[in-house]
């Protein structure tokens, strides 16, 4: 049985592809910079979805505008729509919601049919505080109407 205790954390860490950390490196606080670290995370985060927006366009022989025309009848599409929109009330509260889709519906992620369905599920929302949409909130609704656009 292999035992990480066995060895030597340096070589753990290039067996890994971990940089080593030298002698100047173990005194400093990895943590001190957690604004470096959540800028890598978002960075990773925005590229996972961008991939799956491909992987899912793909899968559904490219797309066509409105992407999605309405929400589709089975119970994964209704998870999912309130999944979305519990992420859009939760970001900029239910009117910011409503005001998100009828953006979307305006550029073409939407058909009216889907809009419709949706804001009638948002009536089922508290109203809350949020704040304004901003491009990653708006990619991360792309994502939604992507996987919503694949269970066609």
């Amino acid at each position: 049985m292999l035992r990480p205790s066995d060895y030597d954390p340096k070589e753990l860490r290039a067996l890994t592809g971990a940089a080593a950390l030298t002698h100047a490196d173990e005194d400093v606080d990895r943590w001190a910079q957690p604004d470096d670290f959540l800028g890598r995370a978002d960075a990773r985060v925005r590229a996972a979805q961008v991939e799956d927006a491909f992987l899912l366009q793909a899968a559904s022989d490219g797309a066509s505008r409105p992407y999605l025309p309405a929400i589709p009848g089975s119970v994964v599409g209704t998870r999912l729509a309130l999944d979305w929109l519990r992420y859009l009330v939760g970001v900029g509260g239910r009117e910011r919601a409503r005001e998100a889709l009828a953006f979307y519906r305006d550029v073409e992620w939407l058909g009216a049919d889907a809009e419709d369905t949706l804001a009638a599920h948002l009536e089922a929302f508290d109203e809350t505080e949020g704040s304004r949409f901003d491009a990653g909130h708006h990619r991360t609704s792309l994502l939604f109407v992507a996987r919503l656009a694949a269970l066609r």
